[in-house]
């Protein structure tokens, strides 16, 4: 929650063939709003 709230940051688990793109495509699409940054994470 911390990240979230100081750094208007979401956290999303999504398929490990997900590329950025991808991830920004439907993020737009189901939150109706413009991502700036799309990090991703493999653990």
């Amino acid at each position: 929650m911390k990240k979230i709230e100081d750094n208007n940051t979401l956290v999303f688990i999504v398929d490990i063939w997900a590329d950025k793109k991808k991830i920004e495509a439907v993020v737009k699409k189901m939150y109706d709003i413009q991502t700036k940054k799309v990090n991703t994470l493999i653990r």
